[in-house]
C-alpha cells in the first residue's frame, strides 16, 4: 500500500511463519524467501541472503503473475553477500529475460541494480552509465518516480 509504513519485523515475522510450517506450498516456499531476502538486502545482511539465495536457487517458480524476475532478486541476494561476478550475471540474465518478455518496470530495475553493481567499485563505468540512462528513460515512460529519482541522484553523484 503506496505510504504504508515499512514494518520489517511484521514482514520477517510473517515470512519466518510461512515457512515453518511442515506443509509450505513451493509458491509459499518462494515468496517467503523472495520478502526475507528484500529485508536481507535491505539491511545489508550477507548472512541472511546467503540462506535465501540457497533456498530460492533450488526453485524455479515462474513470477509471471509479480513480473518479478528470479534472476534480478537472485542477482540482489548475491550483491549482498558479496559475489559481485555472480550477481551481474544474473542481472544480466534479467535483463535479456525482461527484454523478451516485454516486462519494462521489472527492466527499468534490473538495469538499475545491474548499473550500481558494476559502480560499487568506485571507478566510472560507461556500461553502467548506458543502464543509468536506459533506466531513466523507461522508468520516465512508465512514470517511475522513485526510480527516477534514484537514477537522478546517481547520475549527480558520479558527475560530481
Amino acid at each position: 500500500m503506496r505510504g504504508a509504513p515499512v514494518r520489517p519485523e511484521e514482514a520477517r515475522s510473517l515470512g519466518e511463519t510461512a515457512l515453518s510450517f511442515a506443509w509450505v506450498t513451493p509458491l509459499v516456499f518462494v515468496m517467503a524467501h523472495i520478502g526475507l531476502g528484500f529485508i536481507a538486502v535491505q539491511e545489508r545482511n550477507a548472512e541472511a541472503a546467503r540462506v535465501h539465495y540457497d533456498a530460492l536457487g533450488q526453485h524455479n517458480i515462474l513470477l509471471w503473475f509479480t513480473y518479478v524476475s528470479m534472476d534480478r532478486i537472485r542477482g540482489l541476494l548475491a550483491r549482498t553477500i558479496g559475489w559481485r561476478e555472480v550477481a551481474l550475471k544474473h542481472f544480466e540474465d534479467a535483463i535479456a529475460h525482461c527484454e523478451a518478455a516485454g516486462f519494462r518496470s521489472e527492466l527499468a530495475w534490473s538495469c538499475y541494480d545491474c548499473a550500481e553493481t558494476l559502480l560499487d567499485s568506485g571507478r566510472p563505468d560507461a556500461r553502467a552509465t548506458v543502464l543509468l540512462e536506459r533506466t531513466l528513460t523507461i522508468a520516465r515512460e512508465l512514470g517511475m518516480r522513485p526510480l527516477m529519482e534514484r537514477v537522478l541522484a546517481r547520475r549527480e553523484f558520479l558527475s560530481a
